[in-house]
């Protein structure tokens, strides 16, 4: 067995982006170079990792700081059991400045795991899970809080396969990857870059093999999961401790990433009429849903391939209880039979609200 090190505390901050737009003005055309086959795979995976963002969530203690990510709809966080050890309370952060007080309701003394509910997000769907093991060279992107930076996203590959390792805790059957994770890390899920599945829990680094960190993969350990899930800790009432969260709130730089984290989702449903990520920024049933629909069925096209979109914000308005912002993008795409690409310019207002679970969304579009 070798001796490996675990990440430290960390107070990272997290944030959003996201948006919506209309209001078209007339086309023009030029003759830029049509993007490489690997700028469209960048492309998808800022995509994918955008969408995985608003599923990921920063953990603070008494004790330590970390990362983890919803796992099922019930407003369980699965996380490293050495991040909430010991702690006398927990508190878990959204993308969006929301605060919950979390309730660890299983924990590991031998593995490092750890299972956080929080009431308030139960009902929130999460993302899709990989119960199989993946090959050696598999694409993968690390999400998670290292060094005070929230919902940082690092990318690399699977470079090995069922590694054994001990310290505090056992580690078994963990992949080694390239996707850098840091102190903070501990807790945020591993994710295939090609399917945007979770493969696992980014859990330690070696001090030895800094280049490299090291997942526990879920297919491994989801029986112990569901054990904890379907048969609660319960903890005596005296033994809770709460800790005043601020309620959700609007914020101006929040906003703006939110908007513009939208922006990057457009473009992947225009190139893919099966992906609809961009729902995830979109209050469901809204006048934003059907409108956002609407223009991706407008602008996209059978061989149309959109470019990656930078928008512009130039007016955010926070009231009581919504926030409007004013955004205007330029879309370009070109057609798959030839190198011209024409540049569509859209502008509109998005009013956002702040919904149940505490994430922002954005619930009515107009043209401007």
């Amino acid at each position: 067995m070798n001796q490996l090190s675990s990440y430290k505390k960390i107070r990272p901050v997290l944030l959003f982006f996201v948006v919506v737009m209309s209001a078209c003005q007339a086309p023009k055309e030029d003759t830029r170079p049509v993007p490489e086959e690997t700028e469209m795979v960048e492309q998808s995976q800022a995509t994918m990792i955008a969408h995985a963002k608003t599923h990921v969530y920063t953990l603070y203690t008494d004790l330590e700081q970390g990362s983890g990510f919803l796992i099922n709809n019930k407003g369980d966080i699965l996380t490293n059991a050495h991040v909430v050890l010991d702690a006398s309370y927990i508190t878990v952060k959204n993308s969006d400045g929301q605060e919950f007080n979390g309730n660890v309701i299983g924990i590991s003394e031998t593995e490092d795991l750890a299972i956080v509910r929080v009431a308030e997000l139960a009902g929130k769907e999460p993302l899709a899970i990989k119960m199989e093991p993946v090959e050696i060279g598999t694409p993968v992107v690390a999400i998670g809080s290292p060094n005070d930076q929230s919902n940082t996203a690092t990318t690399g590959e699977i470079t090995a396969t069922d590694l054994d390792f001990s310290d505090q805790y056992q580690y078994t059957d963990l992949y080694e990857m390239t996707a850098e994770i840091a102190q903070g890390s501990s807790g945020g899920p591993l994710i295939a870059a090609d399917t945007g599945e979770i493969l696992g829990i980014n859990s330690i680094i070696l001090e030895e093999k800094p280049g490299s960190g090291y997942s526990i993969p879920l297919y491994t350990v989801w029986d112990q999961l569901s054990e904890w899930i379907e048969n609660p800790l319960v903890t005596e009432e005296q033994e809770i401790v709460l800790q005043d969260v601020k309620d959700a709130y609007f914020a101006e730089d929040l906003l703006e990433s939110f908007i513009s984290a939208y922006y990057e989702l457009l473009p992947y449903s225009l190139n893919d009429a099966d992906s609809a990520y961009y729902l995830s920024y979109v209050l469901p049933g809204s006048q934003a849903e059907q409108e956002a629909s609407r223009l991706i069925g407008e602008y996209s096209g059978k061989n149309r391939m959109y470019d990656t979109v930078q928008p512009t914000i130039t007016r955010i308005e926070i009231n009581e209880e919504s926030a409007v912002v004013t955004a205007e993008a330029e879309f370009t795409y070109y057609e798959e039979t030839g190198d011209k690409s024409t540049t569509v310019s859209h502008a509109g207002v998005y009013t956002v609200v702040i919904d149940e679970y505490g994430d922002y969304q954005i619930t009515d579009i107009v043209n401007k």
